[in-house]
């Protein structure tokens, strides 16, 4: 059976050492590894943790910003799709994922990236969900007049 060993490995100018950490007890960002990725003549990596808060920063900064722009294309989509979708549905989705990406904002990566930045990515989100709001509440609206002609017609 095999014995899983925690260590890190450190590079001084002055020495070359391998320390022994509790991973358990390290306050840091996780990254979990990519799945099904083995290399020949290389270590198996389970998990990664990153403890220098700056580069926490631009890792957490990045990942949000990535999803930030999967939303940001979802509304383009739904915005020009909007008019010919009587529903709303592609409204209410896009909604659900602001508020969605909001609360992990809020939840997952406040204590990692800088208080300006959280206060900048939140404030840019709010008007994504205040927008589609808007758009929500006009196409509901437009279908109420809609039904109201349709019904002072059919007499």
């Amino acid at each position: 059976m095999a014995v899983v060993s925690k260590f890190l490995v450190v590079k001084n100018k002055d020495e070359k050492e391998i320390k022994y950490f509790d991973y358990e007890s390290l306050d840091g960002y996780n990254l979990t590894v990519k799945k099904n990725v083995h290399f020949a003549d290389a270590i198996d990596v389970n998990r990664v943790i990153i403890i220098n808060p700056t580069f926490i920063d631009k890792i957490a900064t990045r990942k949000i910003n990535t999803k930030f722009n999967k939303l940001i294309n979802m509304m383009q989509i739904v915005c020009e799709v909007g008019d010919e979708d009587e529903s709303g549905e592609g409204y209410r989705i896009a909604l659900n994922e602001a508020t969605k990406l909001k609360q992990e904002l809020w939840n997952k990566y406040r204590k990692y990236i800088s208080e300006e930045k959280l206060a900048l990515m939140m404030k840019k989100i709010e008007i994504l969900e205040d927008e589609l709001k808007l758009r929500q509440e006009l196409l509901k609206d437009a279908l109420e007049r809609e039904e109201e002609l349709n019904k002072g017609h059919s007499r």
